[in-house]
C-alpha cells in the first residue's frame, strides 16, 4: 500500500541512529521538553517506527504528574500512536518496513508454551512485561538518548517521539487503509473501554449498566454496552459537559453526585433499580467509586469491572458479606484484547462503518512543538482524546464502506453493504456471512463466493438458499456480490431480464456502450476480495467458488481463468457453454462486440486449455430444467472435462427444475464438497 518512494525514503536510515525531536519528560510535574534525541536502530526482535500520530492518554498525565509506581523519569510519554515500519531487527517476521501498526503496551507473542497468549480467559502475556516495567528493551537497554543522557521507555511504546523502538510482539500490524489520526486511540483508551463491556464482563442484552466515570474510557464502555443491546445504561460523572455525547453514544440517564441534594449516588441508583445493576463499571481511579460500583451491582451475579487506574499506594475495600451475596468484582487491562491479533480486527470494524471513533476526538494538534497543547487541552475539561499529529503520511485512499444492515443468523452474522467502486464506477452492494469463531483466537474461516444468476441481487441466494446454517455447521465466511452495476444511465440496460441489469455476465466489457461499467470479472476477481479480505476477519488464501445459473457459468470460467485463486469450486445448474446458447450470445455480441470473443470467458472453451491446478468440480443439474437443452448445456462441458481429463463429478438431479428449491435440496453437499477442498 506504501509508495515505492516512501519505502525507499525508510530505508534510507536503516542500521542508523536517527536523530529527531521528542517530548521527554524529565521530571515528575513539569511540562515535557521538545528537543532532540538520538534513537538507536533496532536490536534482535525490535522494530524501530516512525509515528505519525499519538493521542494523549490519562495514564500518561498519571506518569507525569508523578503518580505511577513505576513511572521513572526522564522518559518519553505517549502510548496511543500509530506509525509506519522504518526498519526491522535480526529475527522479525510478523512486521516489514512500510507496514502501518499500532504499538501496544500489552504485547502478545503468540508462543504455544505461554499459557496466557494460549489461554482465551486473558491477554496478560508476560514475555516482556519485567523489562517494560524498569523503562528499557527486553536485553535491559534503552534505544533513546540525549547528549549521552540515558531516556527511559514508557509502557513499551513512548510514541511522543517522532521515531521510536518497540518490540516486535507489541506491534499490531494493521489495515494500510486506515485513517492514523483516528485509529491511533484504539491503541490504549477507546480499545480498553469497548473490551471491559465485550470481553470481560461480556454485557448482554436487556441489561442494567451503570458506568462510573465519562471521560474517553467511559464513553466507550457506553458505547459498546450499546452496542451489545443493554437495556439500560447510567452514567455518571461530575461535570455535567459531558452528558450530552454519553446520551448519544448509548446513556439512557446521565448522574451528577454533586447535584444530588439528599440522597448519595448510590442510594439514587438503587431507587431505580431494586436489586441493582448487572454490570457496573468504574472509569474513574477513584477507589471509593470502585466501592460504590461492587455495591450497586446486582444481588447474586451482578459484575463490577475496575478500569481505573488508581494512584500509588491505593487499597480497595468492601464488606465480605457483598462477595458472599454473589457480586463479583473483576478487573481489565487493554479491554481483555489479544493486541497483535485483535487490534487489527478493531480497526476493520471501524472501516467497516460499523463503529465510529469521531467523537472521540475533539483536539486535532498539528506537530510535536505543541505536544504540551494537548496536556492542556485534556486539563481543560472539555477534551476527550487529543491526537497530535507528529509526522504527516502520505495520501491512502480508504475504502468507503456503509453496512446498512447486520442481522444474526445460525450464530454468526449477515452483513449488507454498499461501497463505491472504481472498477464499475457505480454505487454496489454485497451481502456477507461471517460464522460465529469456534472459540477466541480460532483459525479464521475460509470465504466462499457465491455468484447469483439472471435478475437476482446480492439478495435472492441470501436470502433463498438457506446457506447460513451450512455455512455456520461448516465455518466457511460466504460473500454474495451484485450480478451487475446498478444506478447508471445506460440505454436498454432494462429492456431484458438476459442482458444488463442483473445479467452482467462476469466479464469486463469491451463495447464502448459497456465498457465503463459492465467491468463484473474485474469486480468479483480483484476489487470485491481485495475489499473483503482486508476489511473482515476471513483467510483470503483459502478462497472458493460457487453459483447458480449465470453464477455457474461465472464460478466456472472465474475459477478456470485464475488459476490456483480458488482453492475449490462448484455449480448448480451453470450455463456451462455460453458461446453456443441465446442467453451467452446476446450477452457476448452485447459487452464483447462479438461471440467469439466470449470463448475468453466460456467454460467449456477454457477447460481445453486449462493447466492450473485441477480441482474437483461438482456439478448439480435438475432434469425438470427447463432451461437444460437450450442455455446450459452442461453435458458438452462434461465432454469437454473428459477429453481435457479434468476431475468433474456431473450429478444430474431427477425432476428437479431450476429454481431455489433445487438450490437448497443439494446446497449441504456442495458446503460439505468446499469444506473438504479448503482443509476444514
Amino acid at each position: 500500500m506504501q509508495s515505492q518512494n516512501t519505502i525507499a525514503d525508510l530505508k534510507k536510515t536503516n542500521g542508523q541512529v536517527i536523530r529527531c525531536k521528542a517530548a521527554i519528560a524529565w521530571e515528575p510535574k513539569k511540562p515535557l521538553d521538545v528537543t532532540e534525541i538520538e534513537v538507536q536502530p533496532p536490536k534482535a526482535g525490535e522494530v524501530r517506527l516512525k509515528i505519525f500520530s499519538n493521542a494523549l492518554c490519562h495514564t500518561d498525565i498519571y506518569t507525569l504528574d508523578g503518580h505511577d509506581p513505576e513511572g521513572l523519569f526522564p522518559c518519553i510519554l505517549g502510548h496511543e500512536a500509530t506509525g509506519i515500519v522504518e526498519s526491522i531487527g535480526e529475527g522479525v517476521t510478523s512486521v516489514e518496513v512500510g507496514d502501518i501498526v499500532i504499538p501496544c503496551y500489552t504485547p502478545e507473542c503468540k508462543e504455544r508454551s505461554c499459557v496466557f497468549c494460549s489461554s482465551e480467559k486473558t491477554n496478560l502475556c508476560p514475555k516482556i512485561r519485567a523489562t517494560q516495567g524498569k523503562g528499557v528493551m527486553p536485553d535491559g537497554t534503552s534505544r533513546f538518548s540525549k547528549d549521552g543522557k540515558t531516556i527511559y521507555h514508557f509502557m513499551g511504546c513512548s510514541s511522543f517521539s517522532e521515531y521510536t523502538v518497540v518490540a516486535e510482539i507489541s506491534c499490531a500490524k494493521i489495515n494500510p487503509t486506515a485513517d492514523v489520526n483516528k485509529v491511533c486511540v484504539l491503541g490504549c483508551g477507546i480499545a480498553t473501554g469497548w473490551g471491559a463491556a465485550t470481553n470481560n464482563c461480556k454485557v448482554e442484552p436487556n441489561t442494567s449498566v451503570v458506568v462510573f466515570g465519562l471521560g474517553a474510557v467511559g464513553l466507550a464502555v457506553v458505547q459498546a454496552a450499546k452496542e451489545n443491546g443493554a437495556r439500560y445504561i447510567v452514567g455518571v460523572d461530575i461535570q455535567r459537559s459531558k452528558f450530552e455525547l454519553a446520551k448519544k453514544l448509548g446513556c439512557d440517564e446521565c448522574v451528577n453526585p454533586l447535584e444530588l441534594k439528599d440522597q448519595s449516588v448510590k442510594d439514587y441508583l438503587l431507587s431505580k433499580e431494586k436489586w441493582g445493576y448487572h454490570y457496573t463499571f468504574d472509569c474513574t481511579g477513584n477507589v471509593k467509586v470502585m466501592r460504590d460500583a461492587l455495591e450497586l451491582a446486582h444481588r447474586g451475579y451482578g459484575e463490577s469491572c475496575v478500569v481505573g487506574v488508581a494512584a500509588a499506594g491505593q487499597e480497595i475495600a468492601t464488606r465480605p458479606f457483598q462477595l458472599v451475596t454473589g457480586r463479583n468484582w473483576k478487573g481489565t487491562a487493554f479491554g481483555g484484547w489479544k493486541s497483535r491479533t485483535e487490534v487489527p480486527q478493531l480497526v476493520n470494524k471501524v472501516l467497516r462503518g460499523e463503529t465510529t471513533l469521531d467523537p472521540y476526538i475533539t483536539h486535532v494538534i498539528k506537530g510535536i512543538d505543541k505536544v504540551n497543547e494537548s496536556i492542556d487541552a485534556l486539563h481543560s475539561g472539555d477534551c476527550i482524546r487529543a491526537v497530535v499529529v507528529i509526522n504527516e503520511r502520505e495520501t491512502v485512499k480508504a475504502p468507503q464502506l456503509s453496512v446498512y444492515a447486520n442481522m444474526r443468523s445460525y450464530g454468526g452474522y449477515v452483513k449488507r453493504l454498499k461501497h463505491w467502486s472504481n472498477t464499475t464506477q457505480c454505487e454496489m452492494s454485497f451481502s456477507i456471512y461471517l460464522p460465529e469463531p469456534a472459540k477466541r483466537g480460532a483459525p479464521l474461516p475460509p470465504v466462499l463466493y457465491f455468484l447469483g444468476g439472471l435478475t437476482c441481487t446480492d439478495e435472492n441466494a441470501l436470502i433463498k438458499s438457506g446457506f447460513a446454517q451450512f455455512a455456520a455447521k461448516y465455518g466457511i465466511a460466504v460473500v454474495f456480490p451484485d450480478t451487475s452495476p446498478r444506478g447508471v444511465d445506460i440505454e436498454g440496460q432494462d429492456d431484458t431480464f438476459s442482458f444488463g441489469s442483473g445479467a452482467g455476465f462476469y466479464v469486463d466489457a469491451t463495447t464502448d456502450k459497456w465498457k465503463k461499467h459492465y467491468n463484473m470479472y474485474s469486480y468479483v476477481t480483484k476489487e470485491l476480495p481485495e475489499l473483503v479480505h482486508s476489511v473482515f476477519p476471513v483467510d483470503g488464501t483459502k478462497i472458493g467458488i460457487t453459483g447458480h445459473s449465470m453464477g455457474g457459468h461465472g464460478a466456472l470460467s472465474l475459477f478456470f481463468k485464475n488459476p490456483g485463486m480458488y482453492k475449490s469450486v462448484s455449480a448448480f445448474a451453470p450455463i456451462a457453454n455460453p458461446t453456443q446458447t441465446p442467453w451467452g450470445q446476446v450477452a457476448f455480441n452485447g459487452y464483447l462486440g462479438g461471440v467469439e470473443a466470449g470463448k475468453a470467458y466460456d467454460a467449456t472453451e477454457l477447460v481445453k486449455s486449462y493447466e492450473g491446478p485441477k480441482v474437483p468440480i461438482l456439478i448439480d443439474q435438475g432434469t425438470g430444467d427447463k432451461w437444460y437443452n437450450d442455455e446450459l448445456k452442461g453435458e458438452t462441458f462434461a465432454e469437454a472435462c473428459d477429453q481435457a481429463k479434468y476431475p468433474l463429478e456431473f450429478r444430474f438431479q431427477t425432476g428437479y427444475d431450476h429454481g431455489y428449491f433445487f438450490v437448497t435440496t443439494f446446497l449441504e453437499d456442495h458446503f460439505k464438497w468446499h469444506a473438504k477442498q479448503l482443509g476444514l
